[in-house]
Order: structure tokens, then sequence, then C-alpha cells
């Protein structure tokens, strides 16, 4: 063989192989950026996020939308958005703020006596009568559970002198201090008022993350959400979020609905050890799209 085709030879073999090998890095490199978009911290388990040509882009019919992945040491990474920062009506999903002001501001042994105008508000759930006394540490589950227009009057009128307009004061303050700058209140319930023009309770799905987040340290409100059925004081009460049991890892979640507002829902998944999944569903056309739409974010999430 002549030196100029043994030359010839190597540098084929040469060029050949380093093309195919800079190939095949080039593609790993691009999959292994889009992976890592947004993402401050590192090893998260058990989310797969697959490579750009292979997700399938999600359709939801809700107004907003957001996943978020956050850790325990502050990383957080926005896995969907959807109108996300879009100021929108949240029907039953103040009462979660409703029951994180009683728990900074309530003695949860003090017991209340269960007014007629408390089991006159709108809707049956809570399975309150009148006359009875409850600890306010009880009234939390109908509140949270069957999302209870009665317990919520009870506990923000009946209290130690409380007033509805007093509570309601509390809670666009507590708003203020997280930074909820889109999130504003108008009553504890989360009802449509009367008026045609009337406000109503409002926020974001990125202010309801931001808002999770803090209320992830109080562990006694995730164990109502977590809690499917519940039956102390006779009248099973029964959870609104039918996810509960049917997808893993749920830490807990809240539903609400108003012809005004549409179907919500806010619900949160342990992902790993030190992981939280946040997902908010807002203005999804019935109560049941409220629960298909989350069905379906989950699902694609781990796609």
């Amino acid at each position: 063989m002549t030196k100029g085709l043994k030359f010839f030879l190597i540098s084929f073999f040469v060029t050949f192989f380093g093309v195919f090998a800079l190939n095949v890095f080039q593609r790993n490199l691009e999959n292994y950026f889009y992976a890592q978009i947004s993402q401050p911290f590192q090893q998260i388990p058990e989310i797969k996020i697959q490579p750009k040509s292979q997700k399938l882009n999600l359709d939801l019919r809700a107004k907003s939308a957001i996943s978020v992945l956050i850790n325990s040491r502050g990383g957080e990474r926005v896995l969907f958005k959807k109108n996300a920062d879009e100021r929108l009506s949240i029907a039953s999903l103040t009462k979660l703020m409703t029951a994180d002001v009683i728990l900074e501001n309530y003695d949860l042994f003090r017991e209340i006596k269960i007014s007629e105008e408390a089991v006159a508000q709108e809707g049956e759930f809570g399975k309150l009568k009148a006359g009875r006394f409850f600890s306010v540490g009880y009234l939390l589950y109908p509140l949270l559970m069957e999302s209870s227009n009665d317990a919520a009057y009870v506990l923000t009128n009946d209290y130690n002198g409380m007033t509805e307009k007093k509570f309601v004061e509390l809670m666009n303050s507590k708003a203020k201090e997280l930074g909820l700058e889109n999130t504003y209140f108008i009553n504890p319930t989360g009802l449509d008022p009367g008026g045609f023009d009337d406000a109503l309770n409002c926020s974001t799905a990125e202010d309801l993350v931001k808002f999770t987040k803090s209320l992830l340290k109080k562990t006694s409100i995730w164990e109502i959400l977590a809690t499917p059925k519940f039956d102390l004081y006779g009248p099973e009460l029964i959870n609104t979020n039918e996810l509960l049991g049917k997808i893993p890892n749920v830490v807990g979640g809240k539903t609400g609905y108003t012809p005004e507002a549409g179907g919500c829902m806010l619900l949160v998944l342990k992902n790993g050890e030190e992981n939280f999944l946040i997902n908010v569903i807002l203005g999804a056309p019935s109560p049941l799209a409220r629960i298909e739409e989350m069905e379906k974010l989950v699902e694609w999430l781990n796609l």
C-alpha cells in the first residue's frame, strides 16, 4: 500500500468517526439543555422531562394554569404555565387563606356556638346544626374538606367578637405580607356577590403558587386537605378533592366553583424526598372539568 493511499484511508476514518461523534454529542447537549431550562437546583428525582421532539403540547380548556416544582432549599422550576399572570376569580380556593388567618389568630380549642345565620348560608356542605358547639379546630375540617360556607360564616362572624369585615381585612393584610400583588379578597368564602358589578375574590395562578409555598409550612392544613373522609361528630364529611387516592403522592388540594369563577383547583404532589409539585387550574368550564384538567396536567408532567 502506497503512503498516499494509507494517508487517504486514515484521514477518511478519522473524519468519519469525528463527524459521527460530534453529531451524537450535539444531540445529547441539546436534550440536556432543554431539560435544564429554568432549573436553579440539581438532581430533581422522578420528574422526567422528555426531549423537545418527544414532548407533546398540552391543550387545556382552563383559562389559566401553572405547574411549579419546588424544593426545601427554595429552588423552583416552572414546568408549565398558561396565562399564569391573569387575574381571575378563585371561588373557594379563598378558604385556604381563611384557614391560614384562623391558624395565626385563633385559639383552636375555643368552642363556638353554631348560629341560625350560619346554617342559612348557601350550600348544604359542612352538616352543621344550629345550637351545637364545635371547636375552631374541628370547624376547619368542614371548611377545607367540604368547602362549607356555614363553617366559614361561624368562624368569621361568631368567634370572640370577630366580624366578617375585620376578618377580610386580616386576609388582605396577609396577602400583602406575602407579596401577593394580584390577590384581593372581599369575603372569606369565595362566593360570588349578588350584584352584577360587585368585586370578586381574585388572584393569579402565580400568586397562588407563592401562597402555597408559604402554606406548606402549616402542616395541620395539609393533614385536613389529605383526609378523604372524617366523622368525628356524627355526619360524615367527604372531601371534594376527587383525586385523593386516585393520583399517587397527593399532599393535599382544594377545589372551588362558582358560575363566575368556573372550576378551580389547587393540588400539591410530593416528588421525591424534598420536592413538591404545586399545580393550579383556574377557570375550567365546570366542576367536573377542573378535575379532568388537573388529571391531564399531571399526566402530561409524567409523560
